[in-house]
């Protein structure tokens, strides 16, 4: 994208969003919570006929996730807020259905590079504490540390939310573990705890400070994992491939 059109569709978003920071003014800051669904408000389960991601809802009718997790798949559905198997909550959640899905046209299976994608619900979410968009920074965003992983764990009898501290790993570390040379557009992170890294299309966040307020935003989106150790692509590098589909301002086609 050539600098004239990467300025006219950051004006948009600007006088769209009346924000100068964020793709969506109302996205989450940080407010403690006890409760694990208003802490990380974003999450998104997609279930499909063969395979079960995470996603983020990036805006009132976008989920960001991988394009490995929905690439080969015709139907898919969304599941926002408090949505795991407790009895408590099976009431407590929305359910939307796909109507276009967005790959990013370089996506590479092989190296998990451009492993993004767009998914367009079929109509607007309305927000509460439990359904609440993850941040997405229009500019830099510098010192990649104190990352938090926000994945699902599912077991046979539940779905239920994890949350662990990741950090930034050396390069040859990662081309030890998988066996490839990460481009710049990734991101190689490892799991403090200990804990696999198995779960395609969950978020790696960081609490940004902008004016006082801590913004959580989103990071990175996990292509691939082996043992505990993390492969994300990078959400700065497409932040223009994202603005063009959700403000609608470049000829981007759904494969779906």
């Amino acid at each position: 994208m050539t600098a004239g059109s990467w300025c006219f569709l950051l004006t948009l978003v600007l006088a769209h969003q009346g924000s100068a920071h964020f793709l969506d003014s109302e996205c989450v800051n940080h407010k403690p919570s006890k409760d694990v669904f208003k802490d990380t408000p974003w999450m998104a389960f997609i279930a499909s006929p063969t395979k079960n991601c995470s996603g983020s809802l990036i805006n009132k009718q976008f989920v960001i996730t991988t394009a490995s997790c929905v690439f080969d798949q015709r139907e898919s559905t969304v599941f926002l807020g408090m949505f795991d198997n407790l009895p408590e909550n099976r009431k407590r959640y929305v359910k939307h259905t796909v109507l276009s899905v967005y790959t990013h046209k370089l996506y590479n299976k092989q190296t998990f590079e451009h492993d993004v994608a767009l998914l367009l619900l079929d109509g607007p979410v309305t927000y509460k504490e439990s359904i609440r968009p993850v941040c997405i920074r229009l500019g830099e965003i510098n010192n990649l540390n104190n990352l938090k992983a926000n994945r699902w764990g599912i077991s046979e009898k539940m779905i239920f939310q994890r949350i662990n501290r990741a950090q930034i790993l050396k390069i040859k570390k990662c081309r030890d573990t998988f066996g490839i040379t990460l481009k710049k557009s990734q991101i190689c992170a490892g799991f403090q705890s200990g804990r696999i890294c198995t779960e395609p299309g969950s978020s790696l966040v960081k609490q940004i400070n902008i004016s006082g307020k801590l913004w959580k935003t989103l990071i990175g989106i996990q292509s691939y994992g082996v043992s505990e150790r993390c492969i994300y692509n990078k959400i700065a590098h497409y932040i223009d491939w994202i603005l063009g589909i959700v403000l609608n301002v470049d000829v981007i086609h759904p494969n779906s």
